[in-house]
């Protein structure tokens, strides 16, 4: 083989040792999630470095914790670590397990440099994610607002329909907002809808969905309960916010409210309809409570 040859081949193998990292690089680009991100990104540490298994950590600022978001390893392993590096922050890292002997130099000089790379693109995801939350959040309560309750309620219906499951659905009225509103200020008005919601928050399972959808009004989707529950819950959190208080110059103010229930009870149901026929529910309920007093 002459000269010319053998560069020749050394540089075909090089082009197609780059073709390959580029399709690798753009398919970790194409990822709109983190939790994609990250399955995209130990898929192409694992096709470029011979590696007997891997784990990425996310750094926590606040305490310069790191935690492990993703593990793909064996244990007893020899292990490279590599921080994640954004901006001059390090937002993470990543360990490369191998079975026996060392990484050779080129490829510590590889994985470091391409972790840079995907250093950005984690920082990217995660700034996108952190956007499109603030877009769907009530500035005011922490909960969803009305456009991302919408969209996660319409989602988890779609899926219990798929899926042939109960779904449940509360609507939570906060009683006479106005009349503390006149009462006592819009400022106070806000803090009781702040108390509704963080007790909303903290009765709540992982995985329901809780929404304000303007005014004094709540939404609360109850992924998998039937209507017994989600009536056993409405009763429950009427008694709960009959005891979740605002303090006041002129005494506590209590923030009561109305919730009535929906549920799909095995037909398919938009959100819509289901937020219909809970309203109706409240309105009972809270006629009825009046009727009372």
């Amino acid at each position: 083989m002459d000269e010319a040859q053998r560069v020749g081949n050394e540089n075909g193998v090089e082009l197609r040792a780059y073709e390959r990292i580029a399709d690798v690089f753009a398919r970790l680009v194409g990822e709109q999630t983190p939790d994609g991100l990250l399955g995209a990104f130990a898929d192409a540490i694992e096709e470029l470095v011979p590696c007997a298994g891997l784990v990425v950590f996310e750094r926590n600022e606040a305490d310069d914790e790191f935690t492990a978001v993703l593990e793909r390893r064996e244990t007893n392993n020899e292990a490279l670590r590599v921080p994640f590096v954004a901006h001059g922050r390090v937002i993470g890292a990543l360990d490369v397990h191998r079975h026996g002997g060392a990484f050779s130099d080129d490829e510590l000089e590889f994985v470091a440099r391409f972790v840079d790379a995907a250093a950005l693109v984690f920082e990217n995801a995660r700034t996108r994610a952190r956007l499109a939350q603030l877009a769907q959040t009530d500035d005011l309560t922490g909960a969803l607002n009305r456009r991302g309750f919408f969209e996660a309620a319409e989602r988890e219906l779609a899926r219990a329909g798929r899926d042939d499951t109960e779904t449940a659905l509360l609507v939570v009225d906060v009683d006479d907002l106005k009349g503390v509103n006149d009462r006592h200020g819009h400022s106070l008005g806000d803090a009781l809808l702040a108390q509704v919601a963080q007790t909303l928050a903290g009765r709540m399972r992982r995985g329901d969905i809780v929404g304000r959808l303007g005014g004094d009004e709540f939404a609360v989707v109850l992924p998998g309960a039937g209507l017994e529950a989600a009536e056993n819950l409405a009763h429950e959190l009427e008694n709960i916010l009959r005891h979740a208080v605002v303090e006041t110059l002129a005494g506590p103010v209590v923030a009561t409210a109305s919730v009535g229930v929906a549920a799909t009870q095995g037909r398919r149901s938009g959100v819509v309809r289901l937020l219909a026929r809970a309203d109706v529910d409240m309105y009972r309920r809270k006629k009825k409570r009046k009727s009372r007093i």
